[in-house]
């Protein structure tokens, strides 16, 4: 079955660079399509200017030169930001994709992803109540021991540099979804008040104090109102690298731990048959 991979990239070819080479470099890419959503440079409603073109148009030539198979480019003319671009790759790849395989432009996946990948999109189907897997982003010290944890799935979320879930899931928590999207679809994404956002989810009950309030906040309070969680590998097998984006500084990122990131490539991976996931 073909996995429709996204990408939502702007202005930061430095890491977009790197994304592109590990995708180069996995075992495997049999059987997929790779779409790239590029954003503009200025934001519609407030006029704001976010990014030079000349970034944009570098990303588009990397994404162009890449050694990938069946490579598309969807260009937004003006900024959206990355909540609205990242509906629009969601909703593009479920018109026509089971399997969507959603990056951001700032991770560093192993070789061997995308074929774990595809075993864990066929256990996926053994458990309806997870929504998403993910490679997983463990900081430093989160397992003292990577043998005993290379073949676990844990029940887990955070930042979702790289999801991968199929299109029927998305349809399930889309309505939702859309609900939060509402308030984030006019006003530009860093003039937004997140405390809309936040007494929106207060007022549904039961949602984390914690829940963040961009599109991934969004995300997960739309699957846990579906009953359902995201899991990813208890061991990474990818690399958080955007020390600079809308949300990261250098600062914030060696303050979250991602500045120790543990190593995330094994060569048992390449003969791995499938996964235990946490009960």
């Amino acid at each position: 079955m073909t996995i429709g991979v996204g990408i939502i990239a702007f202005n930061r070819p430095q890491y977009l660079r790197r994304l592109l080479a590990s995708l180069e470099m996995q075992t495997d890419l049999s059987g997929c399509d790779f779409h790239m959503f590029l954003d503009g440079a200025v934001n519609p409603v407030s006029g704001n200017r976010y990014a030079e073109q000349k970034d944009i148009d570098a990303c588009a030539r990397l994404f162009e030169h890449a050694r990938l198979p069946n490579r598309t480019i969807h260009r937004q003319e003006r900024n959206v930001n990355i909540g609205i671009a990242s509906l629009e790759a969601t909703d593009t790849l479920a018109s026509t994709y089971e399997r969507i395989m959603q990056l951001e432009d700032d991770v560093v996946l192993s070789p061997d992803w995308f074929r774990l990948a595809r075993l864990l999109y066929d256990e996926l189907e053994m458990h309806p109540d997870v929504y998403s897997f993910s490679p997983g982003f463990r900081r430093a010290g989160a397992h003292s021991e990577d043998a005993t944890n290379l073949g676990r799935i844990a029940y887990s979320w955070h930042h979702m540099w790289c999801e991968c879930f199929t299109a029927d899931r998305w349809e399930r928590i889309r309505p939702e979804y859309m609900e939060y999207h509402a308030y984030i679809v006019k006003p530009d994404y860093l003039e937004r008040p997140d405390g809309i956002v936040r007494k929106f989810f207060d007022g549904l009950g039961g949602m984390p104090p914690d829940l963040a309030c961009s599109q991934d906040g969004g995300r997960e309070m739309a699957i846990r109102r579906n009953g359902m969680c995201r899991a990813q590998c208890a061991v990474n097998r990818a690399l958080g690298i955007g020390k600079y984006g809308i949300h990261f500084t250098p600062r914030i990122f060696a303050k979250m731990g991602f500045a120790q990131q543990t190593p995330f490539m094994f060569a048992s991976d390449a003969t791995r048959e499938g996964f235990e996931w946490d009960d």
